[in-house]
């Protein structure tokens, strides 16, 4: 038991030996970047330029600085702690320069080494600090302008360019005022107006307004040219519909018949024209109708009934109605009714009339109805019967004449006199003979 433990020892003795045989690692630093070439300072000391190794660092914290032109500065911190041999590597990101460019006028296109980049006014701040730029600035009517930007690190840079027109300018009016204008097939705007960016060679312009007859002119442009261009618009003819409630007025413009509405009046100059409309029966109404150039003006004119209406009632039902020797109907009523239901004459001129009422066994009734204008008058008529017999009976008894009420399968009832009524057996009659007129 012994002998093993003295061969343990031994053995850790023979290798403890050995370990203080070997040689120490030296400590070191390996520097790199990418790309290469960057300055590098440690602890505020530059120590050379990336790849390097540095070897003489002590122990605890250190700062790295990594500087490089048309780069970021890179600042790093580690401690020799971490180990005797450390790799330090960095990926530098190239400086952005800052670019702040202006137009006169705004609005140019703008174009970086052949790429377009937006318009003016526009700020970069993602263009790389080492690099030339070629810059080409592009307007619609002025010249194209190139610029070469070179930057001072991160220094801004501020660029005002002013264009150089390749254009002229047309100062337009019209009479009247308003007129949409388009310059080469492009609207720019209602007069009165400038247009600048005229392209030089030929320019047409043309002229819109609602109710004026187009117009076109034609200039010739050269680059820097200023011209004015005046224009009296042609006013289009209107038209003017007239219509009347109730239809059938006659209508007047400007003390002219023009006819029986519905009406279209075409070709009429712009301006103010007096309407009139006259319908029989019916009051005058008279308008001051616009004319605007090239419209269409719809105009209604209701009339209102100035005649006047008569109600007429009868008592019975049944009579005919005859008015200033017309003949207009028959009143009606309810089965049984002894009064008629009101039969209306419309549209009546203001003024004495004649009314006749006639049944058959009824005396003939005479109005003389006065009636006024927009007001409903009423005549109420009651007819007075007269005994026209219309029946005669041969019976066992004698004959009998009178008006015939009933008939039925055993008897004949018959009013003999105004009022007083007969009923006759079936069986009594010999022979039943109809009379006048009321009898076919």
């Amino acid at each position: 038991m012994r002998s093993a433990i003295f061969a343990v020892l031994a053995l850790a003795s023979a290798a403890a030996f050995a370990a203080d045989e070997q040689p120490a690692v030296r400590p070191r630093v390996t520097v790199s970047s990418q790309p290469s070439g960057a300055t590098v300072s440690v602890d505020g000391m530059d120590r050379g330029v990336t790849p390097l190794v540095i070897y003489d660092l002590g122990p605890g914290r250190h700062h790295l600085r990594y500087r490089l032109a048309g780069y970021e500065d890179r600042d790093r911190f580690f401690t020799m702690d971490e180990g005797p041999v450390l790799e330090k590597s960095e990926t530098l990101v190239p400086e952005k320069g800052l670019l702040l460019l202006r137009t006169d006028p705004p609005g140019c296109a703008i174009a970086i080494d052949g790429v377009a980049a937006g318009t003016t006014p526009r700020l970069f701040t993602d263009l790389d600090a080492k690099e030339t730029y070629k810059v080409k600035l592009t307007k619609a009517g002025y010249l194209p302008q190139d610029l070469v930007v070179k930057f001072n690190g991160r220094e801004p840079l501020v660029r005002d360019e002013t264009m150089v027109l390749d254009s002229g300018a047309i100062s337009i009016i019209s009479d009247p005022a308003g007129a949409e204008v388009t310059v080469n097939g492009i609207v720019r705007g209602v007069t009165p107006l400038e247009v600048k960016d005229v392209p030089k060679g030929r320019a047409a312009v043309k002229f819109r307004l609602e109710g004026f007859a187009e117009e076109v002119r034609e200039l010739a442009m050269r680059p820097g040219d200023r011209q004015t261009l005046s224009i009296v618009l042609s006013p289009l003819p209107g038209s003017l519909h007239l219509a009347s409630v109730p239809e059938g007025a006659r209508f007047y413009l400007d003390e002219e018949a023009r006819g029986q509405g519905p009406l279209a009046i075409t070709g009429l100059k712009p301006g103010e024209y007096r309407v009139r409309a006259e319908l029989a029966g019916y009051g005058t109404i008279e308008k001051t109708v616009a004319i605007r150039p090239g419209e269409a003006t719809r105009e209604e004119f209701r009339l209102s009934n100035v005649m006047g209406r008569l109600e007429v009632r009868t008592d019975p039902p049944g009579a005919t109605v005859v008015f200033d020797g017309h003949v207009r109907g028959v009143t009606k009523g309810p089965e049984g009714a002894t009064r008629s239901d009101v039969f209306a004459i419309e549209n009546i001129l203001e003024g004495e009339h004649v009314l006749i009422v006639r049944k058959d066994g009824y005396e003939e009734a005479s109005r003389k109805p006065k009636i006024r204008s927009t007001k409903t008058s009423q005549a109420n008529v009651r007819l007075k019967r007269i005994f026209v017999p219309d029946i005669e009976l041969e019976t066992v008894h004698g004959t009998v004449r009178g008006v015939l009420v009933e008939n039925h399968e055993d008897c004949v009832k018959v009013e003999v006199s105004l009022g007083i009524t007969r009923t006759i057996p079936r069986n009594e009659i010999r022979k039943y003979t109809p009379l006048g007129e009321r009898a076919k």
